[in-house]
């Protein structure tokens, strides 16, 4: 054999091909369509997973509406119960009958309402609080003119615009959801022409009758003061970390002192944290020397513990069935996330997402990246708590319930990386906002210190008061570079 016919193995299957071409064009034949049909069946299984994924959002949806809609009412059942607390005569305060809902009560709803249910609801109280403001203006204009109530409750009602009709019944749920949203805006309306007249008679201003014409004394009882609580303030009266009376908002101390401040909130304290639910009600005391609002330009310190007298449990039981100890970390919570948060100082301004409108816990949204994100329970073992799913530049939400054997004030220690706003019971208890939190990176990451073992990854602390039974808590925690955490620890 000479060296021309050598035949480099690299030709042989060339060869091989050229000898059995009807097999090797059967092998492709058979080869292309179950390619195609492998492509066609992934993307159909994608299509149809993003379908299931689309109907549990749908469904979140419907979910988070109806809970607006449930909160739109029980709002103005609360507003009812404002109004009628502020309608007191001369300014007292009507003492509730044992066993009666108090108008800050959380209520936990266990089968939903219809839209048409929830619409007959809020016609009936917004025709209640129409009378209890119809009585308010009389009251006062008796007080102005010198004459029996009842002939004051025959002016108002002939200045009073008549009553629109109630309107036909919704066709659509979306319909009487518009309905009801009409008739809690009017309520609120209500409330906060209240909150001025009490304001008013609080801060001196006198409203006297500038002529005995019913229509002038009418309008001058609606817009002046009346069955305020004399010699109130605006401060919410609770206990701070030291043990002082909270600080009042525009009128001076707030009426509490010590541990039991809570209980001298006054009516007009009480309407001013319903219609600002978002505004704590006074600031941390734990940054010494500033007295700014929670952070005050990032001057802070982590509050000092006292570990010879400390003994440690976890869980969101305090009394029978919790843990024995004295500083309690909330480790069980129900968390959502990622969404998509912002970097930078639009970190502490970040979206409202839809878990803020109202928690269920059934409920699926579409978060970062466009993702599926879904409450999941996380029990941490392992001080701090941390998110299941980390990402930076993100918010998530946290939901638990916590079991209090009698109503007492607590001391709430609150941290976190990198913002964190908490509520308890739908009222803010605390909010972060700072821009520039170095001090704590650094004390937290950059020195040696024993932050994890004392359950002391603080920023600050502060006495928040706790009903008997269950209380409601909710965090919003929005993360921009790197690590995540927040903690929240409890103690007397």
């Amino acid at each position: 054999m000479v060296l021309d016919d050598y035949r480099t193995p690299r030709a042989a299957p060339l060869a091989h091909v050229r000898r059995h071409p009807f097999i090797y064009l059967s092998l492709v034949l058979h080869a292309v369509p179950l390619v195609v049909l492998y492509h066609l069946g992934s993307q159909r299984i994608e299509r149809a997973q993003f379908d299931r994924e689309q109907r549990l959002i749908e469904s979140g949806d419907r979910l988070t509406a109806q809970a607006r809609l449930e909160k739109r009412v029980h709002d103005m059942e609360r507003i009812k119960s404002l109004l009628e607390q502020s309608a007191a005569a001369g300014g007292a305060e009507k003492k509730a009958p044992p066993g009666a809902r108090k108008d800050d009560d959380v209520q936990f709803s266990a089968q939903p309402k219809a839209p048409e249910a929830l619409l007959k609801q809020a016609r009936e109280l917004s025709r209640k609080i129409d009378d209890i403001e119809r009585d308010i203006k009389a009251e006062r204009l008796a007080q102005l003119l010198h004459i029996p109530k009842e002939q004051a409750l025959k002016q108002v009602e002939a200045t009073r615009k008549p009553e629109a009709p109630p309107g036909a019944a919704p066709k659509t749920a979306a319909d009487a959801a518009a309905q009801i949203e009409r008739l809690e805006a009017k309520a609120r309306d209500v409330l906060e022409q209240r909150r001025r007249q009490l304001e008013q008679q609080q801060n001196g201003i006198q409203v006297a009758a500038r002529a005995p014409h019913a229509a002038d004394a009418a309008g001058a009882a609606g817009a002046g003061p009346g069955g305020a609580d004399k010699g109130g303030s605006n401060g919410n009266g609770k206990a701070d970390g030291n043990g002082q009376g909270g600080q009042g908002g525009q009128g001076g101390q707030g009426g509490g002192q010590g541990k039991n401040g809570g209980a001298g909130m006054t009516v007009l304290d009480r309407i001013a944290a319903f219609a600002n639910p978002d505004l704590p009600d006074r600031a941390t005391q734990a940054y010494a020397g500033r007295g700014g609002f929670i952070f005050d330009g990032g001057v802070g310190h982590v509050p000092a513990v006292d570990a010879a007298t400390m003994v440690k449990g976890a869980g969101r039981i305090l009394g029978p069935g919790g843990a024995y100890a004295n500083r309690v970390w909330v480790n069980s919570w129900y968390v959502i996330g990622p969404f998509a948060g912002k970097h930078g100082d639009g970190l502490f301004s970040n979206d409202r997402y839809p878990p803020e409108q109202g928690v269920e816990l059934d409920a699926a949204y579409r978060g970062k990246d466009g993702r599926l994100v879904k409450w999941d329970y996380v029990d941490m073992a392992r001080y701090p708590l941390m998110p299941p799913v980390p990402a930076e530049d993100a918010v998530y939400y946290g939901y638990t319930e916590l079991m209090v054997d009698e109503e007492q004030d607590l001391t709430i220690w609150v941290g976190a990386d990198d913002d964190a706003q908490l509520w308890l019971n739908d009222r803010l208890v605390w909010a972060g906002g700072n821009s520039d939190k170095a001090w704590f990176f650094q004390r937290v990451y950059d020195t040696a210190n024993t932050f994890v073992r004392d359950y002391n990854l603080s920023e600050g602390k502060r006495v928040v008061h706790f009903r008997k039974g269950r209380n409601k808590l909710f965090f919003k925690l929005s993360n921009g570079p790197t690590r995540l955490f927040f903690s929240l620890v409890l103690t007397k």
